[in-house]
């Protein structure tokens, strides 16, 4: 099989693949294919602008006027290589785990605060996982912290005896969120993209768990500077 078919038989396959997402509708010229599939698939989403460049590719590659569809070019070897990557990025996407699978400290609402900032600056966190009263997890950030600190300035030797249930009352909502194992690397980008563009409140991590629910066991955690600074995603 040489070059045009190669790209040719994918780009098929890939164009199946979204029109699958998109669901049974009438026809639709490819990249309305892939701006109705980024509505959903974050996966999509982050490469739509190069679908759309292979897109014209394809065009260029195969002679339509002429039936059957007959090659008139061929791809170089790099673009091919280049669009094999953008395939798999699409139809296979790296799943969370075992990318970002850790063990996860679960604090206790009782626990105190020096004792869970002690285990921050020891791991250079910003934040931690507590397991809550009601036995679904949820998160002290510094943000919270701050706010607690700032109310409380005036009793400063109360601080060793300050359990983390009195920081959980601060923490704004949406300051953490909670995935499944097969959600995406580009699922959790996406999250974290949308916090900063569409929501008040940052969101600190991404806490995954083993069924993608709060009271299921946390099996990795993502933080924003793992998605830009994690080697194996790039």
């Amino acid at each position: 099989m040489d070059r045009a078919e190669e790209f040719i038989q994918l780009f098929n396959r890939v164009e199946k693949f979204i029109s699958d997402l998109v669901g049974p509708k009438n026809f639709r010229p490819f990249a309305q294919l892939v701006d109705a599939a980024s509505a959903s698939n974050a996966a999509v989403c982050a490469n739509k602008n190069d679908l759309k460049q292979f897109a014209m590719l394809r065009n260029a590659i195969i002679h339509d006027a002429d039936y059957p569809s007959q090659i008139i070019a061929t791809p170089s070897h790099e673009a091919l290589q280049r669009f094999k990557g953008i395939a798999h990025q699409v139809m296979e996407p790296t799943p969370l785990i075992p990318t970002f699978a850790t063990q996860v400290h679960c604090f206790t609402p009782v626990d105190t605060l020096p004792t869970a900032l002690s285990f921050m600056r020891e791991n250079d966190f910003s934040q931690v996982v507590v397991r809550g009263r009601d036995q679904r997890l949820t998160m002290i950030t510094v943000e919270g912290i701050t706010k607690w600190l700032a109310g409380n300035m005036k009793d400063k030797n109360s601080l060793s005896n300050v359990i983390l249930d009195c920081v959980l009352l601060l923490e704004p909502p949406g300051c953490f969120k909670i995935m499944g194992p097969d959600e995406s690397i580009f699922d959790a980008a996406d999250a974290f993209t949308n916090s900063i563009h569409h929501e008040a409140t940052r969101l600190y991590a991404i806490v995954i768990s083993e069924n993608g629910v709060d009271s299921g066991q946390p099996i990795g955690f993502v933080t924003p500077w793992d998605l830009v600074y994690n080697p194996n995603l790039h």
